[in-house]
């Protein structure tokens, strides 16, 4: 049975811990490198997961002909973006 990739979050987790150990200095110059090594494999995979959400983020809109045509969501376009800031406020 394959092993499935881990998800974005647990990607980013592993490279919190990663950035941690190499930071603190309590491992060596070689381990250190493998981690590294290791960070740039999660960021490639964080960075394809990105970009496939991204594609999957989109918008129905009115085309020319009469039709709907598919375009990128674009945050603020309908004003959703200002309300939702009004309710995060905690004032």
């Amino acid at each position: 049975m394959a092993k499935k990739p881990p998800t974005f979050e647990e990607s980013l987790k592993r490279l919190e811990d990663i950035a941690r150990e190499i930071e603190e200095g309590k491992i060596g110059l070689e381990d250190s490198i493998v981690r590294y090594e290791e960070g740039m494999k999660l960021v490639q995979q964080c960075r394809a997961i990105l970009a496939g959400a991204e594609q999957k983020i989109k918008q129905l809109q009115p085309s020319a002909d009469g039709g709907l045509e598919s375009v990128p969501f674009e945050p603020g376009e309908d004003g959703a973006d200002a309300e939702n800031d009004a309710t995060d406020t905690p004032y």
